[in-house]
């Protein structure tokens, strides 16, 4: 992932909410005062006019947004902290803001990957995937038979929500993520709380803004 993709301006996004009960609204937030942020930005793009660093690199981005007033996320803890719902499915659920729906791939010893693909096995890791590491879940997925492979119901999908005129980037969407509470996998997500977010590492995220979906936007969801 170079630079250029993970950058973004200085947006000032607003949130539109009807509710506040839902699991986001707690999540845990990597924050830093703006003047501190830039002092330490300041250092980083020093530094990296001399060296090449890949961890250089997103520090400096870390703290782009944070000078900018954004709060970042860990999707991995944050994954973790939700946990799973009744189902041993994941809570919440991350996609490619231009995506239409998602899958979600059971993985060994507590791992999932989040793709638009439905044979994310038979492909490498890319930008557009979110990989969770093993452990994420203490619930270790249920096999079928004998087989450590064979996993029940491997593969889940739900829809992806749509972006309100109010919270809509610059750009194109395929360079945003969002991050909601999913009820139930295979229907329609919640209507609390999803994040606009763009993402900076395998893991770290900036948040953007948040929403509540309006059940006309629920229909769309239906329909695309």
């Amino acid at each position: 992932m170079n630079e250029e993709e993970t950058i973004t301006p200085d947006l000032d996004l607003p949130s539109r909410h009807f509710e506040d009960d839902g699991i986001l609204k707690d999540i845990s937030k990597i924050k830093m005062p703006k003047d501190q942020a830039r002092e330490e930005w300041k250092k980083y793009v020093e530094v990296l006019k001399k060296r090449k660093e890949n961890y250089l690199k997103v520090m400096k981005q870390a703290m782009y947004h944070m000078k900018n007033g954004k709060e970042l996320i860990d999707i991995y803890k944050i994954m973790k902290d939700a946990g799973l719902n009744e189902n041993n499915q994941p809570r919440l659920a991350i996609a490619r803001a231009d995506f239409k729906e998602v899958f979600f791939e059971k993985r060994d010893e507590g791992s999932g990957r989040f793709g638009k693909s439905e044979w994310n096995s038979q492909v490498e890791w890319n930008k557009d995937m979110v990989d969770l590491p093993q452990n994420t879940f203490e619930h270790h997925w249920k096999r079928i038979g004998e087989e450590r492979w064979n996993i029940e119901n491997k593969l889940i999908k739900t829809k992806v929500p749509i972006v309100p005129v109010e919270i809509l980037p610059d750009g194109k969407l395929s360079n945003y993520y969002i991050l909601w509470e999913t009820n139930e996998w295979e229907e329609l997500p919640e209507t609390k709380d999803p994040i606009l977010l763009k993402r900076i590492s395998e893991n770290l995220f900036a948040i953007l803004g948040s929403w509540d979906l309006t059940e006309l936007e629920q229909s769309i969801i239906g329909g695309r």
